[in-house]
C-alpha cells in the first residue's frame, strides 16, 4: 500500500507543476464517441478512443477493440458574408438620390416625387403632389409669425426666409415635428412609397434644426444628388425605421465592419485507427494507434492607418462611420481617402494562412491500482511524431492582397519527434459507477518546424482536462462531461485562445447507440456560441458524429443554411 501511495503521489506533483507552468494547445477530437457527447472523454472509460483521451482509462477497460475515425470541420466568422444583399447596398445611393429629385413645378423649383407629397402635406398644399415655392414660404412665414418672428424683404426666397427663421431655433423643432406627421399621413396616402418614406423618415429623425433647414432649402432647389445634399445638410445618419431595405443596409454595413475587425476561416481534420489489446489479468489493456491530422487557418487584418470606410465615387467622396446601432455617411475627401480608407492604394493590409500536418502514432498502457479508497488508474502513451507545416503571409492593399498568390512547397520542412501523454482515473469504492479522469497531453512540448527559412516552430504545448463520468443500468446510460482546466493555444490569429467545456449522454441499446451532448469554448472571439452534438452507431461498424452550432447564414450559393461551426465525423468501432 505504502508504494501505491508514493506512485501516486508522485504522479499528482507532476500534474501539479505542469498546471502552474505551462499552457495548452486546442485539445482536439479523436474518434466518434466524445464528438457525440460534447467532445467529452477524459472520464469515460467505455471508449475505444482512451489512447487518445486518457490512457489511464485502458487500465478499467479489460476489453479487445478496434475503432476508425474520418472527419473534418470548419469554424469560420465569415459565412455571414454570403447574406449581405450587394444589389441592396448598390441601389441606396440612388435611393438618396431619387428621394430628392425635382423638376416642374412653379418658383423655385417644384417639389415632385416622394418627398414633393411629403412636403405637400405639411404645407397644405392645393395639389399635395406638387407644392409650389409660395406655398412652401407661406407655411415658413406663418411658421415664424407662430414664433413671433416676422419675416421682411417680401416672401418669395425661401433661402432668406430660413435665414431669418433662424433666431428661434424652436421653430425647427416643431417645423421637423410637422415633417415627421407629414411623412405618416403620405404613407397612409402612398402605402406604395413606404420604402423611400421610411428612408426619408429614419434621416429626418436624425436631423437637428440647424439641419432641417438644409433639407428644405435642399428639396426647394431641387437637389439631384447625393454628394450635393451632404454638402448642404451635412452628415446623414440612418437608423433602422421602416423601409425593410434600409434596416437590411444598416445589418450589412454592420457585418462589413465587424468581419473588418475580426475575421478568421479555420478548417481541421481529424483522423485515425486504434487496436486494443485487452486482458483480464491485472495489468490493463495496451493500445496502439495511427492518427493523421491536419490544421489550417486564415486571417486577414487591416493596416490600422486605413481601416476607415470611405467610397470614392467619381470625383467625389463619402465616408461611413456607425454609432448607436446606425451609421451616418458624411462628405469626404480625396486626402482622408488616401490616407484612411481601407480601399486606399496606399493601404498595406496582411494576409495570413498557417497549416500544420501532424501524423501521431502511440502506444499507451494502463495499470489499475486496488486501494481501499477505490480504483486508482494510472496510465502513459508515447507517441513517434511526423510534423510538417506552412506559414503564409502576404501583404498589399484591397485591390492586390487577395490576388497573384504564389505558394512555394518545395521546402516544406519535415519534423520527426515524440510526444508523451501521462493520464489519472479514479473510480471511489463508494460510487464505482462514478469515474474521475484528469490528463496531460504532450507533457514533453514537442516542436513542429513550419518554416526552414526563419526556423520559425509551432510548440505542441501541454493540454490539461479534467473529465466525469456516471453510469446507470450496467453503463447502459452514461453521463459525461470534460473541461479545459487552461486556456489552449490554437494557430488562429483572430481566435488565439480556445477552452472548452462540454458533455453530454450515451444510450447504449443492443443494436444501436444514441449520443447527444452540447459544448462552448468562453475563450474563442468567434462567437460560434452553444455547440449541439449528436452521434449514432449502427450494428457497430457504421458511426456518425456531428457537431453545429446556432449561427446560421442562407443566403448562400448552396440554398441552404450554413452554420459558423461544423463538424462531421463517420467511423465505426467494435469491443469484444
Amino acid at each position: 500500500m505504502k508504494t501505491h501511495k508514493t506512485i501516486i503521489m508522485c504522479i499528482c506533483s507532476v500534474f501539479s507543476l505542469v498546471c502552474t507552468s505551462t499552457m495548452a494547445l486546442e485539445f482536439g477530437q479523436m474518434g466518434n464517441i466524445s464528438a457525440g457527447v460534447g467532445s467529452a472523454g477524459v472520464a469515460l472509460k467505455n471508449s475505444q478512443w482512451a489512447l487518445y483521451y486518457n490512457p489511464a482509462l485502458l487500465a478499467m477497460n479489460k476489453k479487445s477493440g478496434f475503432a476508425y475515425s474520418f472527419g473534418a470541420s470548419y469554424k469560420t466568422n465569415i459565412a455571414q458574408a454570403t447574406s449581405i444583399d450587394i444589389d441592396n447596398l448598390q441601389a441606396m445611393p440612388d435611393k438618396f438620390s431619387a428621394l430628392f429629385e425635382g423638376g416642374g413645378g412653379t418658383g423655385g423649383g417644384g417639389l415632385q416625387g416622394t418627398v414633393g407629397n411629403v412636403f405637400g402635406n405639411m404645407v397644405g398644399a392645393a395639389d399635395p403632389s406638387n407644392p409650389t415655392s409660395d406655398e412652401l414660404n407661406t407655411y415658413l412665414t406663418n411658421k415664424g409669425t407662430e414664433f413671433g418672428i416676422t419675416i421682411t424683404g417680401g416672401t418669395n426666397n425661401t433661402e432668406d426666409i430660413l435665414a431669418q427663421l433662424q433666431k428661434n431655433p424652436e421653430v425647427f423643432d416643431s417645423i421637423k415635428g410637422d415633417l415627421q406627421s407629414a411623412i405618416g399621413q403620405t404613407t397612409e396616402q402612398n402605402p406604395q412609397d413606404s420604402e423611400s418614406l421610411g428612408l426619408l423618415g429614419s434621416i429626418v429623425d436624425n436631423l437637428n434644426g440647424k439641419n432641417i433647414s438644409g433639407l428644405i432649402e435642399a428639396s426647394s432647389n431641387g437637389t439631384t444628388d447625393v454628394n450635393t445634399l451632404l454638402d448642404t445638410i451635412g452628415p446623414i445618419t440612418l437608423s433602422a425605421g421602416t423601409d425593410p431595405s434600409l434596416r437590411r443596409v444598416l445589418q450589412d454595413v454592420n457585418t462589413i465592419n465587424e468581419l473588418l475587425q475580426n475575421n478568421d476561416f479555420s478548417l481541421s481534420t481529424q483522423n485515425g485507427i486504434v487496436l486494443n489489446i485487452g486482458s483480464s489479468k491485472k495489468r490493463g489493456t495496451i493500445s496502439f494507434g495511427i492518427m493523421p491530422s491536419a490544421y489550417a487557418s486564415a486571417t486577414a487584418k487591416l493596416d490600422p492607418s486605413h481601416n476607415q470606410i470611405i467610397i470614392q465615387n467619381g470625383s467625389d467622396y463619402m465616408g461611413v462611420d456607425f454609432s448607436n446601432g446606425g451609421i451616418t455617411i458624411q462628405k469626404s475627401d480625396g486626402t482622408n481617402y488616401n490616407n484612411s480608407s481601407i480601399l486606399s492604394s496606399n493601404a498595406n493590409h496582411t494576409l495570413n494562412a498557417t497549416s500544420i500536418a501532424i501524423v501521431e502514432i502511440p502506444i499507451g498502457y494502463g495499470h489499475l491500482f486496488e486501494t481501499k479508497l477505490g480504483d486508482i488508474a494510472v496510465g502513459l502513451a508515447a507517441k513517434y511524431i511526423f510534423g510538417t507545416g506552412y506559414g503564409y503571409t502576404k501583404e498589399g492593399n484591397y485591390e492586390n492582397i487577395f490576388q497573384n498568390f504564389s505558394f512555394t512547397f518545395g521546402n516544406i520542412p519535415q519534423t520527426h519527434t515524440f510526444g508523451i501523454d501521462l493520464g489519472l482515473a479514479y473510480a471511489p469504492r463508494v460510487a464505482k459507477n462514478l469515474t474521475l479522469g484528469l490528463v496531460a497531453k504532450n507533457l514533453n512540448m514537442p516542436k513542429i518546424v513550419t518554416d526552414t527559412a526563419t526556423n520559425a516552430t509551432t510548440r505542441l504545448n501541454t493540454q490539461i482536462r479534467a473529465g466525469v463520468s456516471y453510469g446507470w443500468l450496467n453503463d447502459k446510460i452514461v453521463f459525461a462531461a470534460d473541461l479545459d482546466l487552461l486556456p489552449n493555444d490554437t494557430i488562429s490569429l483572430s481566435r488565439p485562445k480556445s477552452q472548452i467545456a462540454g458533455g453530454g449522454l450515451l444510450l447504449d441499446f443492443k443494436y444501436v447507440d444514441l449520443r447527444v451532448g452540447a459544448m462552448y469554448d468562453f475563450r474563442s472571439q468567434s462567437d460560434e456560441g452553444m455547440i449541439l452534438t449528436g452521434g449514432i452507431n449502427i450494428l457497430g461498424f457504421l458511426d456518425i458524429a456531428v457537431q453545429s452550432n446556432f449561427h446560421m447564414t442562407t443566403n448562400n450559393q448552396l440554398g441552404i443554411p450554413i452554420p459558423s461551426y461544423l463538424l462531421v465525423k463517420v467511423g465505426g468501432g467494435f469491443s469484444w
